[in-house]
């Protein structure tokens, strides 16, 4: 869902273009949000993109696009993307859903009961940080939740967390 992994696109003798001058773009449109990136080429028959991050986990179309000089832009294949919510983002979900809560830890599950994978634990920090900075905060939101006067251990192991 937090984009940041590099795409890459195989183009075939077809959708070839010795020209230069011609760019490549990709659209991805969901269901509730659009994102253009441009691409870089590799090869003459190879494009990457850096993936743009998602509101949700969802299926988008993404449409290749040739811009040539001038400004006439074709569309050159279509296919589809899966962004996928993933651990981290259910964590990020669940530290802002209990942020400022008494009782907001309760029934959170230890990470060593998830029996998550030894790959993706060292990738969590990471994605965590990703995730976080992806979600859309509410109004006057903080770590310690809205009572910053109010300084339980909670919302110190919350801020813990977060870092």
């Amino acid at each position: 869902i937090f984009g940041m992994c590099v795409l890459t696109v195989q183009l075939n003798d077809e959708e070839c273009v010795e020209d230069e001058e011609v760019e490549f773009y990709l659209l991805f449109a969901g269901t509730t949000q659009r994102h253009l990136t441009t691409t870089l080429r590799v090869s003459h028959v190879t494009l990457q993109a850096v993936c743009p991050a998602h509101n949700r986990g969802e299926t988008v179309q993404v449409t290749l696009c040739q811009a040539r000089p001038g400004g006439l832009v074709d569309t050159v294949g279509e296919d589809r993307f899966q962004f996928v919510q993933d651990l981290a983002l259910d964590m990020a979900q669940f530290l802002l859903s209990a942020s400022g809560q008494r009782d907001g830890l309760e029934g959170a599950l230890l990470l060593d009961e998830c029996q998550i994978p030894l790959q993706e634990c060292e990738r969590l920090d990471e994605t965590l940080a990703l995730a976080l900075r992806h979600i859309p905060l509410p109004p006057g939101w903080s770590v310690l939740g809205t009572d910053i006067n109010t300084h339980s251990n909670t919302e110190f192991i919350r801020l813990f967390l977060l870092m």
